[in-house]
């Protein structure tokens, strides 16, 4: 049950801008973090074009924490976005410029990883058939044709190999 009354706000914790340089400081940060996120999305969408799967999902774990960290610095700079409009701080055009090129290379990368994913769907499915058919049993119809029912056994995967 949850007491009544006010619900208890939490403290806000990201760090507030109050000085230009602290503005100077966080578009700064932002701009290091999409240094790192940029080429491993890149690297990324590369190997998924080259159907290199394995190599692409290698990056995942790295790409999610750039993602991240990345992800956090906009969050800052969201919250401060009075203050960064007030001291505009010289690398906030090229942040800009750096966040909208980002968002087309983004663009890019979903439309190759939906292919991939498009692609894998389709040749499993295409797999799971194959197998059903074989699987399932022949049986006779009426005037002796034969007939297979669809196949309705499940395909099992090991991705140890």
């Amino acid at each position: 049950m949850r007491p009544k009354g006010p619900a208890a706000e939490r403290p806000d914790l990201r760090p507030k801008v109050t000085r230009p340089d602290e503005a100077e400081t966080l578009v700064s940060s932002a701009l290091t973090a999409l240094d790192a996120l940029e080429p491993l999305i890149a690297q990324e969408t590369e190997f998924f074009r080259a159907g290199r799967v394995r190599e692409a999902l290698a990056l995942a774990m790295a790409k999610n924490e750039a993602a991240q960290s990345y992800t956090r610095c906009l969050e800052v700079l969201k919250s401060n976005a009075i203050a960064i409009g007030r001291f505009q701080p010289a690398s906030l055009t090229s942040l800009r410029e750096r966040h909208e090129a980002f968002a087309r290379l983004m663009s890019l990368n979903m439309a190759v990883v939906s292919t991939a994913r498009t692609v894998s769907e389709g040749l499993m499915r295409d797999l799971a058939d194959t197998l059903g058919q074989n699987a399932s049993p022949k049986t006779y119809l009426r005037g002796g044709i034969t007939h297979r029912k669809a196949g309705t056994t499940p395909l099992a995967l090991s991705k140890a190999v």
